[in-house]
């Protein structure tokens, strides 16, 4: 059995709206649980949380026990480590411009279409059991390239930015998105949703998915409606909610 899963490309063509945990605790029980609740897809979140690249790749090895889909939000220095690891796919922040765009492709795709180095004896690899051109034509398939736009200056380079071949879909951060826009704290701003709506709308019109934070089922309903197909939420935000409710219970008054 291959190493990388690669339906994530294909399923970010399609229309039907992938449901997905930001996981920034590295704990690979978590990881299965998602799968076995039925989520899509996990984003492990090595741009906000602790992980070191041997945790990565247990977290990666968990996805692949449960038969959900691992995607790693890295910069781009740590893409190397993060695809050879075994990512399915991976969300790279603060992405500004097309040129920026170009060379996470290029970072994420062997030649002739990017630079990326072979090296055929790690996880993505199958340790040394899956190699030469059939992987490579493999990977550079079916691995996805997600690219966040959280600043005022992404979104003034949105076009720009879909017109790099091999990215696969864009990743709203809002809340960032709202502080470049001088709106902190106000993500329902009328601005910044017209950014919203604007960069779901522009976005699915060239063929990519369109993605943002859905933390309640409202919210995942909403921007589903709206075209929006790569939607998140996040296990801090599920946890601490749940233990709220919990020690709401506990000392309710009698």
């Amino acid at each position: 059995m291959p190493a990388i899963d690669i339906r994530l490309p294909q399923l970010l063509r399609g229309q039907a709206p992938l449901a997905g945990m930001f996981i920034g605790f590295p704990s690979p029980a978590l990881i299965e649980m998602c799968g076995h609740a039925g989520f899509d897809f996990v984003i492990i979140d090595n741009e906000h949380g602790p992980a070191s690249i041997e945790t990565t790749e247990h977290l990666i090895r968990a996805a692949a026990c449960v038969g959900i889909l691992p995607v790693v939000r890295a910069d781009e220095a740590e893409l190397a480590r993060v695809l050879d690891a075994g990512a399915c796919g991976v969300q790279v922040p603060a992405v500004n411009d097309a040129a920026q765009a170009q060379r996470i492709v290029d970072l994420c795709k062997y030649p002739p279409v990017g630079r990326r180095s072979a090296a055929f004896t790690t996880r993505a690899g199958g340790y040394g059991f899956f190699g030469g051109s059939a992987q490579m034509r493999r990977v550079n398939d079916g691995v996805a390239i997600i690219l966040m736009i959280e600043t005022a200056q992404a979104y003034a380079s949105l076009d720009a930015i879909l017109a790099v071949e091999g990215v696969d879909a864009v990743f709203i951060g809002l809340s960032d998105l709202a502080i470049s826009m001088g709106h902190a704290g106000d993500n329902l701003h009328p601005e910044v949703q017209a950014a919203v709506e604007s960069t779901i709308e522009r976005t699915r019109a060239r063929g990519h998915a369109c993605g943002l934070l859905a933390s309640t089922p409202a919210d995942f309903r909403r921007y589903a409606s709206m075209g929006a197909t790569y939607l998140p939420m996040t296990m801090a935000t599920l946890v601490a909610g749940a233990l709220r409710e919990a020690i709401a219970v506990r000392k309710a008054p009698r």
